[in-house]
């Protein structure tokens, strides 16, 4: 996460040119949930954020729902219990309920975003056949013209009113939009190779590994590919190069300890694995476009 992005700049939660949204009272959604067995996954909140410049959020305790975030152009970033995530145009961003999270728009490049909170016991089904756990992860439709579709009716359903007939038609979109996705993720998994699969591999590997050294023969090897085929399919999959993105990961976890500790900038790169905190220093004004020292004294939120 380029935290960064955020310093001297305004943080808005919402309140976009040409945004939509709708967000149902708490009550109704418990009364839904508890009046109809069948409605099993509604939408509580559900909305469109174009160029959405200066978006912040920051749920310290997490989210009683289920947040799907379809990134549609421009990027954005996020934190999700303690996890750092890019995310870029065609990816939706996963962050399970109560998990704490954080997450925004880029600064150069804000994200155009459909997003849809999620409530009802089938969400737990949602994240199980996603095979994810409470970390939150990305996921990669592409430019797939559904998703839109999906987000759009539901929110087409929920502005309308609050009657049966509209909640059981959103509820059933939610159900499409959830299937489309899991319908994604393992076409994804069970592709030719397996790349995603293995590149979701390397990257746990990653940030297991912050505290050493890498080198792409040991990353290759664990994708179980050649060296430069593994450059090649990762650097499609992510958009950097497997040591840039290392590197990177690296320079996010020297922000959080900047952030939340009184370590030494020796000691931080000591940690990440660097023999050489100048050399450090200038990996991460490369990333962060300002020092260590600079970024540790910037006034945080």
């Amino acid at each position: 996460m380029d935290r960064l992005l955020l310093h001297g700049q305004p943080q808005i939660r919402d309140g976009f040119p040409g945004q939509r949204s709708a967000v149902l009272p708490r009550s109704v959604v418990s009364s839904w949930l508890a009046g109809d067995p069948l409605l099993d996954m509604v939408p509580s909140d559900v909305g469109y954020y174009p160029s959405a410049e200066s978006h912040f959020v920051d749920r310290p305790k997490g989210s009683a729902q289920l947040i799907l975030i379809y990134c549609f152009a421009g990027e954005g970033w996020a934190q999700i219990a303690g996890n750092d995530f890019r995310i870029e145009s065609g990816q939706v961003l996963v962050v399970p309920p109560n998990a704490p999270h954080m997450y925004g728009a880029h600064q150069y490049d804000p994200w155009t975003i459909y997003w849809i909170h999620l409530a009802g016991r089938k969400t737990k089904t949602l994240l199980r056949l996603l095979e994810l756990g409470e970390t939150g992860a990305t996921l990669y439709p592409g430019h797939d013209p559904a998703l839109p579709s999906l987000f759009e009716r539901i929110w087409h359903l929920l502005n309308r009113d609050y009657s049966e007939e509209s909640l059981q038609s959103a509820s059933t979109a939610c159900h499409q939009l959830a299937a489309h996705l899991i319908a994604m993720r393992h076409r994804l998994q069970d592709g030719e190779d397996g790349h995603s699969t293995r590149i979701k591999d390397v990257i746990e590997v990653m940030h297991q590994a912050l505290d050493r050294k890498l080198s792409l023969e040991e990353l290759a090897q664990t994708a179980n590919m050649s060296k430069s085929h593994f450059a090649f399919v990762f650097k499609k999959r992510t958009g950097f190069a497997p040591l840039d993105y290392f590197m990177r990961l690296k320079m996010q976890r020297a922000c959080f300890l900047l952030d939340t500790t009184n370590m030494p900038v020796k000691a931080i790169a000591s940690v990440l694995a660097f023999e050489d905190s100048l050399y450090f220093s200038r990996r991460f004004r490369h990333i962060h476009n300002c020092s260590p020292v600079q970024y540790r004294a910037i006034q945080k939120g």
